[in-house]
């Protein structure tokens, strides 16, 4: 179990950019593409994986400590400390330890998304393309629309809305049925005035998304432009009932 903890959730603990529902999971392939052996380290990542998504992050930082001195190789291990270490905003040592388990795993494309991911953050935006496209680019990937999704984040924080919309539209290519990148385009095209568009995009999101005040007031402003009141009206209601202190309450009349 706490095994499975560290291997799971882990893009949505680096705080990374996109919805709940979907999280890229470590692979377990080192540079010739063959399954990682077990590591006496693999207990204390997931113990750490725990802590941290409790946010215990003293003790998640000495579980990750532990699995390094358990198994100076593990890739698993310097990548769970780089995680902890950006999450006490440690920048320079969390560098080193992403820039370590990419150097046990080179072709690890879920390390590559995670540094891009924070790499991002940092304004690097060159640094973080390079290393999403790595990611992407690997056949192996299960799940290449999460990198697809942070680079297009990362492309519109650049301010380069056309490639941003590319990597989105190429995530829902990947999965027809990816939440983050159904309501990017439904957004998109309602900031652009394709009001019908975007209705079909929520349409599709409604399906398979998380119900979030984020993507009610979208609901809402969408119908409003058809001039479907009744269906606004209804939205209103429920993002007001439902997340009465969320800031979207404050942008319902905008």
């Amino acid at each position: 179990m706490l095994r499975c903890l560290c291997l799971t959730r882990l893009w949505f603990l680096l705080g990374a950019v996109l919805l709940a529902g979907c999280a890229a999971q470590p692979t377990q392939e080192d540079g010739a593409g063959g399954p990682e052996a077990e590591s006496p380290a693999d207990i204390y990542v997931g113990m750490a994986a725990a802590y941290l998504q409790r946010g215990q992050m003293d003790a998640a930082l000495e579980r990750a400590r532990r699995a390094l001195r358990e198994d100076r190789r593990s890739a698993r291990a310097h990548y769970m400390m780089a995680i902890v270490q950006d999450r006490l905003g440690e920048r320079e040592a969390a560098e080193q330890a992403f820039r370590r388990a990419i150097e046990l795993e080179p072709n690890n494309p879920d390390f590559r998304n995670a540094w891009g991911a924070v790499l991002c953050r940092q304004q690097r935006y060159d640094e973080a393309a390079a290393q999403f496209e790595q990611a992407i680019a690997n056949p192996l990937y299960k799940t290449p629309e999460v990198a697809l999704m942070n680079a297009a984040d990362c492309a519109r924080r650049a301010g380069d809305a056309t490639r941003a919309e590319t990597h989105a539209r190429n995530a829902l290519g990947a999965n027809p049925e990816f939440p983050p990148a159904l309501l990017y385009l439904a957004e998109r095209d309602y900031e652009r005035g394709e009001f019908q568009s975007a209705r079909a995009f929520m349409a599709r999101y409604s399906r398979v998304g998380e119900v979030t005040p984020k993507a009610l007031l979208l609901a809402l402003r969408i119908e409003r432009a058809l001039g479907n009141k009744k269906i606004a009206a209804v939205l209103e209601a429920s993002l007001r009932q439902r997340f009465l202190d969320a800031p979207e309450i404050m942008q319902i009349a905008l």
